[in-house]
């Protein structure tokens, strides 16, 4: 079969003929051309190229050009790494002088051109951009010369694409054995440069180069380049699947990639990222438990391809084991009187938890591998419980972290979720442990007692381990599933109430109870510490601001009733904000806050005492209540109604409440009163939307019985708290101090308390009592002949089952 060299098979397949492909140059060179910039491929002089040309304004250029009879234009290679989009700026300078052979039109609107390179020319400057690129051309003449190096170089050349048709080099194994055939060195110099898919940067290098023998060098070194590219991959080819089944056609790709790569003198990528995992593994020095298990994972990952689920699940579970600190401890400051002086400087009073904390460091001096303790605030808001923790971190020196239990019901928040799960993460401990980068922060758990349980688990529950001093040195979280020692961390933990935490957990916890203030406390809190805070928060410290002393009295009287100071705070901030209005609109600032400057921020008073005024008409006592947010005064209020009930009970109270009213109507028949006939008692507990329950208001409510029934006046100035029973006797209650500062703060001077009580009364300091006088009652005619001065009458009747004894008890006054 006769051989047709690639020029005659493109002069074939496009009909052109042998003369007009012969076209000569045009005798009068052209200075001005029109461009076509090539993307991927590359023109020579001697070479036909057939292009397909999609771009609107290439397409323009070269219809207009084959229509003119003006076949002549310049075509150059763009950059491919150039990052320019201006085509003159990212074309190669140096081009070829084309002529157009043949032109078609394709039915999509797309033109097949056959162009046939020239000359060698020079892109000297740019003359036009619109509507088609033009510019100015050098010619120049290459040196093309046939030497005997020359005619080596043509041999060699023959010799690598014989090799490379052996190997089937991009298919082309036919086409490559032709352009083998070819004896002539210009035209295989420019079939071969034109044709083969070689490096277009290489194929700009051998139109730049000025001789035949330089052109060839290059030529013969690039397709060397690409046999040994070729022979190498041929080799991985075999070597991989000398290795591995046939039928393992993914594991077989990652042979050949490992191959290749070890071939060039390269690591895989996989491979060096789990080298580094192994040494950061081991530079960390993990417990010999928590190691055995992460070597395990370690040897899944190395056999895992880095693309799957499972490789990223496994790759985020050792992120999380390098982050977390196993061995990182800060330094503690034992400087007992330093941290003793933070303490004080950051809180007023709060002598409790400070002395816990004294104690704690004091034993740690002494025996440095103490475990730490659990603590628990408790007292009612705004007592400053969470900002106790922060200072308490700031004094030891230790990090703080804090985290919010408030309505979690969810067990995974604490311990986390096993990681089958689908963006398993470690609970809120573990997390917290990866933030503060050290064995022994200082970790609050605020709001304990808000947690809740349903079909999710408990969570109380799972607090359990990590809260016991001793299981918590092998806390397991569910993600991590290796012990991880929380026995250095110091756990404080805060609570508005005990009660609803559950028992088993509370029995892990040492409870610090924190007393709400006084109001020379909350004096003394406002002109040391809020006033200072909010005069920088709110930009005043540079005018000179004070308030007096009756101006912080009265808002702590008539514009705030709480325990705490939170909202004393945010009053105090209001009248700043009122002086900062004022000074931005241009006025004076107000040197010194009195009460009309207070009442003139805060508008109309919002608290009166009113205890005296609301007992001046029989069937009226006044108890005092103990709430989460502190202690309160409670007004129990009797009257007769029409009414065949035996008693209508309102404002919402419960259970415990609803017997005390029953047993004070026994005791109150037992002293011989009788109830009018048709007629019903009513028993109202004022504040209708808030629920009251609990045994303390006993005493409260025979008092008010009393006094509807006998029209006495019970004492305007006298509160009361006790549980009684059905024989009469006075039995002890909880809240002591609460209580006793919420009568404080309503302006009453007498507080009647069980005598069991009297213990209560003397842990607290004298100047927080001030001038209120307490009495102690062993049984309700105590309380009764204190509370009607003297008014009772005890000879209509005995209570049930008294002796004479009890009823001649007496009365104890301080």
């Amino acid at each position: 079969m006769p051989y047709i060299c690639p020029m005659s098979f493109f002069l074939k397949l496009f009909g052109i003929k042998k003369e007009t492909a012969n076209v000569t140059s045009p005798a009068k060179r052209l200075k001005v051309l029109p461009v076509l910039p090539l993307k991927d491929t590359i023109l020579v002089p001697g070479a036909l190229l057939p292009l397909l040309v999609s771009n609107s304004a290439s397409i323009e250029l070269v219809r207009r050009f084959h229509e003119k009879n003006e076949p002549f234009i310049a075509v150059g290679i763009r950059n491919s790494k150039s990052a320019n989009t201006d085509i003159w700026e990212s074309i190669f300078r140096t081009g070829c002088l084309a002529y157009i052979v043949k032109l078609t039109e394709n039915d999509n609107g797309e033109v097949s051109i056959m162009v046939r390179g020239d000359h060698k020319v020079f892109l000297e400057s740019k003359v036009e951009t619109s509507p088609l690129l033009k510019a100015g051309v050098i010619y120049f003449d290459d040196d093309l010369g046939v030497t005997r190096d020359v005619q080596a170089l043509v041999h060699s050349t023959v010799q690598a694409l014989d090799q490379l048709a052996r190997l089937s080099y991009h298919g082309m194994d036919s086409a490559i054995a032709g352009m083998a055939k070819i004896r002539d060195p210009l035209v295989l110099l420019s079939t071969v440069t034109t044709t083969l898919p070689l490096p277009v940067e290489k194929k700009q290098q051998v139109l730049e180069l000025k001789s035949l023998a330089d052109k060839f060098s290059l030529l013969h070194q690039v397709l060397r380049d690409e046999l040994d590219i070729l022979e190498t991959s041929s080799r991985i080819t075999e070597k991989a699947k000398g290795d591995i089944s046939h039928a393992q056609r993914e594991y077989y790709l990652k042979q050949q990639m490992k191959a290749i790569k070890k071939e060039l003198g390269e690591s895989p990528e996989t491979e060096n990222e789990i080298e580094d995992l192994k040494k950061e593994i081991e530079a960390k020095n993990l417990p010999e438990a928590v190691k055995k298990d992460v070597d395990k994972d370690i040897k899944r990952l190395a056999r895992m391809q880095p693309g799957s689920a499972e490789y990223v699940t496994v790759r985020t579970y050792m992120d999380w084991i390098l982050e977390l600190p196993w061995h990182e401890q800060s330094e503690d400051e034992l400087d007992i009187a330093r941290v003793e002086s933070i303490l004080n400087e950051d809180h007023f009073d709060l002598k409790r938890p400070k002395k816990r904390i004294m104690e704690y460091l004091s034993v740690k001096k002494l025996k440095n591998d103490m475990k730490g303790p659990i603590l628990c605030f408790t007292g009612p808001p705004g007592v400053g419980k969470t900002s106790l923790g922060r200072s308490i971190a700031r004094a030891m020196g230790r990090k703080f972290v804090r985290i919010s239990l408030g309505g979690i019901r969810d067990e995974a928040e604490i311990r986390g979720h096993r990681r089958t799960y689908i963006g398993a993460l470690p609970g809120r401990i573990i997390n917290g442990m990866k933030t503060s980068g050290t064995t022994n922060p200082v970790f609050m758990l605020d709001e304990i007692d808000k947690l809740t349980r349903d079909m999710h688990g408990d969570p109380a529950s799972a607090l359990l381990e990590a809260l016991d001093p001793e299981q918590n040195s092998h806390f397991t979280d569910h993600y991590l599933n290796v012990p991880y020692d929380l026995s250095k961390v110091l756990f404080i933990t805060t609570a508005n109430v005990t009660d609803s935490i559950p028992e088993a957990l509370r029995d892990r916890m040492e409870i610090v109870e924190i007393e709400g203030y006084t109001q020379e406390d909350k004096l003394r809190i406002a002109n040391g510490y809020l006033l200072p805070k909010e005069l920088e928060a709110n930009g005043l410290s540079q005018f000179g601001i004070s308030f007096d002393d009756e101006a912080i009295t009265h808002i702590i009287r008539h514009y705030t009733r709480e325990s705490g100071v939170r909202n004393l705070q945010r009053e105090i901030a209001s009248v700043l904000r009122a002086i900062a209005s004022r000074i931005a609109r241009g006025g004076e600032p107000v040197k010194k806050v009195d009460i009309p400057f207070i009442e003139e921020s805060l508008g109309a008073i919002k608290y009166l005492p009113d205890a005296r005024k609301r007992t001046r008409i029989p069937g009226i006592s006044t108890g005092l209540a103990w709430t989460p947010y502190g202690g309160e005064v409670l007004y129990v209020e009797s009257a007769l109604v029409d009414g065949k009930d035996e008693m209508i009970l309102t404002g919402q109270i419960g259970d415990v409440m609803k017997e005390s009213a029953r047993i004070g109507l026994s005791l109150i028949r037992g002293m011989g009163i009788v109830l009018p006939k048709e007629k019903t008692l009513h028993i109202h507990v004022p504040a209708g939307a808030i629920p009251k329950d609990g045994p303390s208001a006993g005493v409260t409510i025979v008092s008010s019985l009393y006094s509807l029934l006998t029209g006495h006046v019970a004492a305007n100035n006298l509160a009361m708290t006790g549980e009684v029973t059905l024989r009469g006797i006075v039995l002890p209650v909880g809240g002591i101090k609460e209580k006793v500062l919420a009568a404080k703060r309503a302006g009453i001077s007498t507080v009647i308390l069980p005598k069991m009580n009297e213990k209560d009364i003397l842990e607290i300091e004298p100047e927080v009592l001030g001038d209120i006088q307490t009495v102690y009652v062993e049984c309700i005619e105590d309380v009764l002949n204190i509370a009607f001065e003297g008014n009772c009458q005890p000879g209509r009747g005995h209570l049930p089952g008294q002796d004479d004894k009890t009823a001649n008890s007496t009365v104890g006054v301080s």
